[in-house]
């Protein structure tokens, strides 16, 4: 079983991982990526229309009447189009690639052995396959989208400032190792919160799951008021951990909201004093081109929870993905039995991990196992009945599990018809 803490695995080792998976959908993506330049570049183009509309009207060219109009329509209709290609087609890799993990998980579950079942409650399993993918869901579609696209959009507005001025555009990327300190501290507070979700949403499922499998026994000893008082305190302690988070994103995004908005400020001051032999329109595009920078980096900033909740939630898949799956031994095949059944001389111990609810009470400890059945022999003739007696915790509904080798004797042998 793969014993590796989930804290080893950093955020970019997971971000290659999930890059591998990708990979089939490259030109999907490419086409994505083009789309989302193509919005991007709509931005500086906008405000390099409002400085030709400035300078008409100083000068009144009156050709310049006709295609500024008619430019603002176009680049609209750009916008639009390369904002499809973006949205829709990072969608369906990001869709396809939340298909595939989900399946692969399923898959992996079906192959896991029956202790590792035994070690982990079926909440916390059902979780990752339901409540996880749809974490991964948001960061894959959402997220990214809104990462690549503002991404990008920030990249063209600033590329646009130094191509007016490139002293002036100085000032953003100063502030860029500010916005990088904030954004990793609340990225840090943002996983460590996004792993207390899950284990909290885990367990909200697992008592779901317990009392509607089991609602005859709850209700048979009016346990109604225990289960109920479980789940609030779940689900209370779910509450709790996603308004930290929330608090976290609510605390950081004004953060850099300010610093942004400060060099903003200080922006517009030197470009005052600065462009003094630059035209109006000029001007007006430097500024249009500065004002817009904000809106893409809060957007960013916005959605680091989404993405990190993400992250945490595809690290516990792959943590499921990374157990080894049990191997079939059996090479042969019979068509038709008698049905003779013979235990000979039979040993087995529990693995250590098992919850001690589930150990018979006579197990033995024998170094780092529990020994429950020793020396076990007898023989249940084919086409009879045979009972199996003993206390409750003796060991009984061990040894039947040890037919369809649920578990793995470590000693003598199981005969069906005389073969093992």
């Amino acid at each position: 079983m793969n014993t590796q803490s989930p804290a080893a695995t950093t955020s970019l080792q997971v971000y290659w991982r999930l890059l591998a998976y990708v990979r089939p959908y490259w030109f999907i993506f490419l086409v994505s990526l083009i789309g989302f330049l193509i919005y991007a570049a709509t931005q500086p183009a906008f405000a390099k229309l409002m400085e030709h509309a400035v300078d008409y009207v100083q000068h009144r060219r009156q050709a310049e009447a006709v295609w500024i109009p008619a430019a603002m329509v176009v680049i609209i209709i750009v916008r639009g189009i390369g904002s499809f290609l973006g949205n829709y087609y990072i969608a369906k890799v990001a869709n396809n690639v939340v298909h595939t993990l989900r399946c692969q998980i399923f898959d992996r579950y079906t192959e896991l052995p029956t202790l590792y079942f035994d070690d982990n409650n079926s909440g916390h399993l059902i979780s990752r396959v339901t409540y996880n993918v749809s974490q991964v869901t948001t960061a894959a579609t959402d997220a990214v989208k809104v990462v690549v696209r503002e991404g990008l959009t920030v990249a063209a507005l600033i590329g646009y400032l130094a191509y007016l001025n490139w002293q002036l555009s100085l000032v953003f990327l100063g502030i860029a190792p500010l916005i990088a300190v904030v954004v990793t501290i609340a990225n840090r507070r943002f996983r460590k919160q996004a792993k207390r979700i899950q284990a909290s949403m885990g367990d909200v499922t697992h008592i779901s799951s317990e009392l509607i499998t089991g609602h005859r026994v709850v209700r048979s000893f009016g346990g109604e008021d225990y289960e109920k008082n479980r789940f609030r305190q779940a689900s209370r302690d779910n509450y709790r951990q996603t308004l930290r988070m929330v608090k976290t994103s609510a605390t950081s995004t004004p953060v850099l909201q300010l610093i942004v908005t400060s060099a903003l400020a200080i922006l517009i001051y030197l470009t005052l004093i600065m462009m003094t032999d630059a035209s109006a329109g000029q001007f007006v595009a430097f500024i249009t081109t500065a004002i817009l920078i904000p809106k893409p980096l809060r957007q960013l900033s916005e959605v680091s929870a989404n993405i990190q909740k993400g992250i945490t939630a595809a690290e516990s898949i792959f943590e499921v993905l990374d157990e080894t799956p049990e191997v079939d031994h059996g090479s042969l095949e019979i068509d038709r039995v008698e049905g003779r059944l013979e235990f000979r001389e039979l040993s087995f111990a529990y693995h250590e991990a098992l919850p001690r609810d589930e150990q018979p009470n006579n197990a033995v400890k024998t170094g780092g196992a529990k020994t429950v059945l020793q020396q076990i022999s007898f023989i249940a003739p084919a086409g009879q009945t045979v009972a199996l007696v003993g206390h409750s915790g003796s060991g009984k509904t061990t040894l039947v599990n040890l037919i369809p080798r649920f578990y793995d004797h470590i000693h003598g042998k199981i005969l069906l018809d005389g073969l093992e």
